[in-house]
């Protein structure tokens, strides 16, 4: 093959069904770094201080916002469709005592999906069309680099948020359902 020749590859996609009986067959560990992101396995990096310690305070923060009401599952997998679960750092679910309680919660069964972002921005905001498509009514990028959090609402079909607002840590949120704004610097470190 000389210089000018192109590779060609093909990838094998996988439904979530797929890698569900993956992970029960131990071909991939359930605590595998791996997101099932439109039908491709993308490895996650290990997270760092940086990541974890804002993570933490959003997460008793929300927790405490929310009650035992809601669910806020920090770190778990979310059901977006035959070829989609993402997990979301933060993912809070709406109230519903007849849910299963065997099987994992949907994007539309979501009031908000947060992401903190010290070096995924890329991957987050690739997340963002597949949380739209789920029906995820609201989407928060937590970027600790940029010191900002970005609001993204109003989901479509089509895996698009049609409003989307860039806070600075200077300015304040109302997460959904709650009354009290919070200071965007609160929320970083």
């Amino acid at each position: 093959m000389n210089a000018t020749e192109e590779l060609s590859f093909s990838h094998r996609r996988f439904t979530a069904d797929e890698l569900d009986r993956m992970v029960a067959a131990g071909v991939v560990g359930e605590d595998e770094p791996l997101e099932l992101l439109n039908g491709e396995l993308v490895a996650v990096r290990p997270q760092g201080p940086n990541h974890i310690r804002p993570l933490s305070r959003l997460v008793g923060r929300l927790a405490r916002a929310y009650g035992a009401a809601y669910e806020v599952q920090p770190q778990g997998p979310i059901d977006c469709g035959a070829d989609s679960r993402p997990e979301p750092d933060v993912a809070v679910a709406a109230p519903d005592p007849g849910r299963p309680g065997d099987r994992l919660v949907r994007g539309d069964e979501l009031v908000l999906a947060i992401e903190v972002a010290h070096t995924s921005q890329a991957l987050d905001h690739a997340k963002a069309a597949i949380y739209a498509r789920a029906g995820v009514p609201e989407y928060w990028i937590l970027d600790i680099a940029a010191r900002r959090l970005e609001v993204q609402r109003q989901p479509t079909a089509g895996g698009i948020y049609e409003v989307v607002t860039i806070l600075a840590e200077t300015q304040s949120i109302t997460a959904p359902s709650l009354d009290t704004p919070w200071l965007i610097s609160d929320l970083l470190p």
